[in-house]
């Protein structure tokens, strides 16, 4: 087939369609398949004609302006006719009853009932969208109180809560949420009580030789630091606001065997040592 005659084909392929015909009807005529004639008479509707080719069959009846009022009427109850009909398959004017606005619709809307009133519809749109904005700002509302009454509610829990904590500090007694002590401070005054007890009771379960002194150890020991080697001094001190201060190079009584660590405070566990000296060795063995 020739170019021409492929274009002639496709010509009375679509004045068929437009005839009423339907696509599948269209596809066997001209011995092609429905997607290639859909291809071909895409776009093409019948020209005042139903699918079948059946012709209109509102033509007779609405050929009288007279009877059209009537037609609309039995049609849609809510709408009258307003004038410039310009036939059956034409246009005609329509006035709503409800709010008396006219307006301009096909007879084929007409004939198939669609012909709502612009500014009702209009109304409708703008009173469900009100409406919506009421459930919306509602809904905020009531998720708004939901959540104050939620932070109400962990308040009171978390003072409860605070209540039941609330304790007088060990130490200085002082009114404190804290688990035991109000402060860093208390805390390591406590711990410091602790140990010393700790220490007094060591001390009072070991063999104590009750008539040691640092005078005595400085004696004995000739004023000598046994961890250093050098000698110890007794005018190394300072006395501020009464409150006597040992120097550096102060004798101190060291246990070789810390108590710490099972040590007895006996003579012969006991050495002269620096208060420096001391310090630095602490509970080491």
């Amino acid at each position: 087939m020739t170019r021409a005659e492929k274009a002639e084909r496709n010509k009375l392929m679509r004045q068929y369609k437009a005839q009423g015909h339907t696509m599948q009807e269209v596809a066997n005529k001209f011995g092609l398949s429905t997607h290639s004639a859909q291809r071909i008479c895409k776009g093409i509707a019948p020209q005042h004609n139903d699918l079948k080719g059946r012709p209109n069959k509102y033509k007779g009846v609405l050929q009288e302006e007279s009877k059209v009022a009537a037609f609309i009427e039995s049609r849609m109850p809510e709408v009258e006719y307003s004038g410039n009909y310009t036939g059956a398959d034409g246009r005609a004017d329509i006035k709503c009853k409800a709010c008396g606005t006219v307006f301009n619709r096909s007879m084929i809307s007409i004939r198939k009932g669609h012909c709502s009133c612009p500014t009702c519809r209009e109304a409708e749109l703008s009173k469900a969208k009100e409406q919506r904005r009421i459930a919306k700002e509602s809904e905020r509302k009531r998720k708004e109180n939901e959540r104050k009454r939620k932070a109400e509610e962990r308040k009171i829990y978390n003072d409860r809560k605070l209540e039941a904590r609330e304790h007088c500090c060990p130490v200085c007694g002082t009114i404190t949420y804290r688990r035991k002590y109000c402060s860093s401070e208390c805390a390591k005054k406590a711990d410091n009580k602790r140990r010393d007890f700790n220490r007094r009771m060591k001390l009072s379960i070991a063999r104590v030789d009750t008539d040691i002194t640092v005078e005595g150890l400085y004696r004995r020991d000739n004023g000598v630091c046994y961890l250093c080697g050098g000698r110890c001094n007794y005018e190394d001190y300072t006395v501020i606001d009464g409150n006597f201060i040992a120097g550096d190079w102060y004798p101190s009584v060291d246990h070789v065997i810390p108590l710490a660590k099972g040590g007895k405070h006996s003579w012969d566990n006991v050495m002269l040592a620096h208060r420096l000296c001391n310090s630095r060795k602490s509970d080491k063995l």
